[in-house]
C-alpha cells in the first residue's frame, strides 16, 4: 500500500516504509507554511515553550494531526478557502503505523494549500531535512506548535463546547471497557473552573489512562510541564491526547462494548466548570 502523497511533497512511498523522521520532516514543513499564514495575516507568534514529551507512540501522532485537520478546517471556512474534504480513512488504533499519521499531515497541508490561495500567498515553507534518528515524541512536540500556530490563525478559537465534546468521546469509550457498558457517575459540578483547571484535571486522567495502559504492556505518553496562560485550544489539544490512549485501551479490551457513532454529543452551551466536571468524571471511570 502506498502513502497517498502529493509530488511537491516528496516521492510516494509505501505505507510500511515511512518512517518517524519523514513524518518529522513533513510536520516541520507544515509548520513552515503556517507561519507564511500567520506573517501574511497579521497574527502574533505563540512564543510560549513546547512540553516534553516521552513515550509517544505514532498513535499520539495521529490524534493531534487528526486536531490540526479540524482547526484547519474551520480556518479554511473563515477565510473563504476551498478546504471542504475527507480526512484519510482511519485505520485500527492497534495497526496504526507513522505512515497513517504522514497521511494525515498531508490532508493538514492540502487545506493550508487552499488557505494560502485565497489569502493570495505565493512563498512555500522550506523542506525539512529528514533525520532518521526522530522518534514519535519529535513530531508530536511539532504537531503541538503546529497546532498552536493554528489557534493563533483562527477568529473562532475553540471552546470549551469543542473541549467537551471530546473529553465526552474519551468517557464513552471509557464506559465501554467491559462488555456491559457502564453508565459513570457524574462528578460534582463546581462553579467557577478555569481552562487550567480543566488542563491540570486531563492531566491526571492522561496519567491514569497510561497506567492502565502499561499494566496491558504497552507504552505510556507522558506530557511534562505545563502551558503558561491556559486557553481552550491549549484544552483541546490534551484532551485529544487524552482521547488517544483512552480510544486505544477500549482497543485493547477484545470484549469491550462498540461505541455507537451517534453518540455521544455537547448539548448547549457549555463552561469551563462543565468540562471540568466530565474530566473528573472521566478520572471516575479510569480508577
Amino acid at each position: 500500500m502506498e502513502c497517498a502523497i502529493p509530488a511537491r511533497y516528496g516521492r510516494r512511498m509505501k505505507l510500511d516504509d515511512v518512517q518517524p523522521g519523514h513524518c518529522h520532516a513533513r510536520a516541520q514543513r507544515l509548520f513552515g507554511e503556517l507561519r507564511l499564514v500567520r506573517e501574511e495575516m497579521g497574527r502574533t507568534e505563540d512564543t510560549r515553550p513546547i512540553l516534553e514529551i516521552v513515550g509517544a507512540m505514532p498513535r499520539a501522532c495521529y490524534f493531534e494531526a487528526i486536531a490540526a485537520w479540524h482547526k484547519a478546517e474551520r480556518l479554511g471556512v473563515e477565510t473563504g478557502a476551498r478546504t471542504a474534504r475527507s480526512a484519510p480513512a482511519v485505520p485500527l488504533l492497534q495497526d496504526l503505523r507513522p505512515g497513517h499519521v504522514l497521511q494525515m499531515i498531508d490532508a493538514v497541508l492540502a487545506q493550508v494549500d487552499e488557505i494560502k490561495k485565497r489569502l493570495g500567498i505565493t512563498e512555500h515553507g522550506t523542506d525539512a531535512v529528514i533525520d532518521t534518528s526522530r522518534q514519535p515524541s519529535d513530531v508530536l512536540g511539532v504537531l503541538m506548535r503546529v497546532n498552536r500556530e493554528l489557534s493563533c490563525l483562527l477568529e473562532h478559537a475553540f471552546s470549551p463546547r469543542d473541549v467537551y465534546r471530546v473529553v465526552a468521546l474519551a468517557s464513552a469509550y471509557a464506559a465501554r471497557l467491559t462488555s456491559t457498558v457502564v453508565t459513570p457517575q457524574p462528578a460534582v459540578f463546581e462553579r467557577r473552573r478555569r481552562p487550567t483547571d480543566c488542563y491540570h484535571q486531563l492531566e491526571v486522567c492522561l496519567a491514569k489512562v497510561g497506567a492502565l495502559v502499561v499494566r496491558r504492556g504497552g507504552a505510556a505518553l507522558q506530557v511534562h510541564d505545563t502551558p503558561s496562560a491556559i486557553t481552550p485550544s491549549d484544552v483541546y489539544d490534551l484532551a485529544n491526547l487524552v482521547l488517544c490512549e483512552v480510544a486505544y485501551l477500549h482497543s485493547l479490551h477484545k470484549d469491550a462494548a462498540v461505541l455507537h457513532a451517534f453518540e455521544p454529543g455537547a448539548a448547549g452551551y457549555c463552561l469551563p466548570a462543565h468540562v471540568y466536571q466530565l474530566a473528573r468524571t472521566l478520572e471516575g471511570q479510569l480508577s
